[in-house]
């Protein structure tokens, strides 16, 4: 007789509840931790936002030509040159902001060239102009003004700063004033209608 040998034991078929359970913990944890990633990374965010200083607004054209005015004639001239660079400086950006050129990257000819073609009264353009080719005489010719002369400078140019603000502000007030005859003028047609 022979031997009787065991049965093979039964065949499993579907899911491995070993697995299924393994593959359900790795996938909770990891839920878990990209969880808690992303809540530890919000509260880092408020965290520092709560820290961030805002910086001020920037100044107006006008108001900062007239800060840094007020700053070059606060400090001693020391080198008649370098107040002049300053001096033409504060001009070109103040005019270079406000009618939007790039003023500073400009020859003092192409300068010229172009407050021409601006909208801002002819003795201005001309005191401009008269201006730039006497700084760029003092910046580059080696020629020593005097003190009077650069005081008198500097007041020309807070004064033509001064004026052309003004004129932009007539200018500005004019366009609202059309906008808002303008905008009656629409109510006006559209309620007849």
């Amino acid at each position: 007789m022979q031997d009787i040998h065991g049965i093979l034991p039964p065949v499993q078929v579907g899911f491995d509840p070993v697995i299924f359970k393994t593959i359900l913990i790795v996938s909770g944890v990891a839920a878990i931790l990209i969880l808690l990633f992303f809540l530890i990374k919000k509260l880092w965010k408020k965290k520092n936002s709560n820290n961030l200083k805002l910086l001020p607004e920037p100044l107006c054209a006008y108001e900062a030509a007239l800060k840094q005015l007020d700053l070059l004639l606060q400090n001693l001239v020391h080198d008649p040159r370098l107040f002049y660079f300053d001096l033409s400086a504060i001009l070109r950006n103040y005019i270079g902001r406000s009618f939007n050129i790039n003023a500073i990257e400009m020859t003092s000819q192409e300068f010229i060239k172009h407050i021409n073609f601006l909208d801002i009264d002819k003795k201005i353009k001309k005191e401009i102009s008269n201006f730039l080719n006497l700084s760029d005489s003092f910046k580059y010719a080696g020629i020593i003004p005097e003190k009077e002369q650069a005081d008198k400078d500097l007041l020309l140019i807070k004064d033509t700063i001064c004026e052309i603000e003004k004129e932009l502000s007539r200018q500005r007030e004019a366009k609202e004033r059309v906008r808002e005859h303008g905008q009656e003028q629409t109510e006006k047609i559209g309620s007849t209608q």
